[in-house]
C-alpha cells in the first residue's frame, strides 16, 4: 500500500512504499520512546528549508496499537503512539539525493483520553542526541495546529 506523507500546514505530500516492520518492545526512559525505530515506518519526507520548524529528513513511525486506526481511520486505542522523527538531511551522490542522517529531534503523540486540553493526545518533543524532553507549550506548539485535523483524530499523515 502507499502511504501519504506527514502533511504539514503547507499541504505538501509525497508518497513512499514502505514494508511494515513488526513492533518490538518499547520502554519509556524519562518519556523517550526507546525502540520506536522498529515501529512501522509509514512515510518519509524531506524539508530542506533551514528556517522551517519542520527542517530535516522526516519519518512517521506508528506503533502496532495505532496502526489499524492509522491505516483504516476510526478511533485510536488508548496508549497508541506515533512519532515524527526529524533527521539531518545528508546529500548523497551527484543527482541531489538526500539520505537520513543523525536524529535532530522527534515529536511523540500518545493517545490518552485524560489529556482533555489537547484532544485526547499527549504531545511531547525530544532532543535527538541527548534524548531529553524539550520544554514547550504543547497547546500553542502542537495542539493548535493539529485541531485542523480533528476530523482525522488530530493526525496529519494518513494512508492513501
Amino acid at each position: 500500500r502507499e502511504f501519504i506523507s506527514f502533511i504539514i500546514a503547507s499541504g505538501c505530500a509525497t508518497t513512499a512504499n514502505n514494508p511494515p516492520v513488526k513492533e518490538k518492545a518499547v520502554t519509556m526512559v524519562a518519556g523517550y520512546p526507546s525502540g520506536y525505530q522498529d515501529w512501522t515506518n509509514t512515510t518519509s519526507k524531506v524539508v530542506l528549508d533551514k528556517t522551517s520548524p519542520f527542517y530535516g529528513f522526516q519519518r512517521v513511525l506508528v506503533d502496532e496499537k495505532a496502526l489499524p486506526a492509522y491505516k483504516n481511520g476510526g478511533q485510536y486505542p488508548e496508549g497508541s503512539k506515533l512519532v515524527l522523527e526529524f533527521n539531518e538531511p545528508v546529500p548523497e551522490g551527484a543527482e541531489g539525493d538526500v539520505i537520513k542522517g543523525a536524529t535532530n529531534w522527534l515529536a511523540l503523540m500518545i493517545k490518552d483520553s485524560t489529556a482533555t486540553k489537547t484532544g485526547g493526545w499527549v504531545f511531547e518533543a525530544y532532543d535527538g542526541p541527548s534524548k531529553t524532553k524539550k520544554e514547550m507549550d504543547v497547546v500553542s506548539g502542537c495542539y493548535n495546529c493539529h485541531t485542523a485535523m480533528k476530523h482525522k483524530n488530530y493526525v496529519f499523515s494518513s494512508v492513501n
